[in-house]
């Protein structure tokens, strides 16, 4: 019984550590992006344009800044996918 106890009691910190990375990371991501991203302008014809944008923003950063912003990245990349953008 001991023994499941301290199981349940790694996993659960396990998670909330992943929780607490993947929350940091996608908050760094918002707040680099507010300060550098690129907008483009609503009147843009392409509607895929921002995720394009988003896209080329992203691989510009150096590698350090990439493994930083992970969450925020797969959570845009997740955003433009549902509404058609490649």
């Amino acid at each position: 019984m001991q023994f499941l106890a301290l199981l349940f009691l790694m996993l659960g910190v396990v998670v909330i550590m992943i929780a607490g990375f993947l929350g940091l990371s996608y908050g760094v991501g918002v707040y680099w992006y507010s300060r550098e991203g690129a907008l483009i302008r609503a009147a843009d014809p392409n509607p895929c344009a921002q995720c394009d944008a988003d896209r080329d923003w992203y691989q510009s950063l150096p590698i350090w800044k990439r493994n930083v912003i992970t969450a925020w990245w797969w959570a845009n990349r997740l955003t433009w996918a549902s509404k058609g953008c490649k």
